[in-house]
């Protein structure tokens, strides 16, 4: 059984992690409204990535955890779990909400050039998405490394 969860957890976290890579590639290239609404989107669209991901990789975290109680006595263990939550706030809450913001910005200036609230509302979701990639870098980290 242990295997089995550990390839569930493997896999759910790379599907997860498309998702929060992908986004500041997908909206890296913007350099019109038209183009920020398709890219803005396709996020909307890939938002289930993280969420179906994210679900299994909490529920087979802490199945592995009830397998070998032990974990739950790990620092590393217990962080990555805090990471977790984390990276939940900031795609489940933070960058929905930015994203929704950003498409009424667009729908209100009309025309293809980027209104400059838009572009403000997009420097503070690139630097939640940049949050977000770090946080899944020190959670990889932690589960490769297992620190004390």
């Amino acid at each position: 059984m242990y295997p089995y969860l550990v390839l569930i957890h493997i896999l759910s976290a790379v599907t997860a992690l498309c998702a929060i890579i992908g986004y500041p590639i997908i909206m890296s290239g913007v350099r019109t409204a038209g183009q920020a609404r398709f890219g803005l989107t396709l996020q909307k669209k890939m938002a289930i990535l993280p969420m179906i991901g994210g679900t299994l990789l909490l529920l087979s975290g802490l199945a592995l955890g009830v397998l070998e109680p032990d974990l739950f006595r790990q620092l590393w263990y217990g962080l990555s779990i805090v990471v977790f939550f984390v990276i939940l706030l900031i795609l489940a809450v933070l960058i929905p909400a930015g994203v929704k913001r950003q498409l009424e910005h667009l729908a209100i200036a009309g025309g293809d050039a980027l209104p400059e609230a838009y572009l403000q509302s997009r420097r503070r979701s690139a630097w939640l998405e940049g949050a977000a990639n770090l946080a899944a870098l020190v959670s990889i980290l932690l589960m490769v490394f297992k620190p004390m």
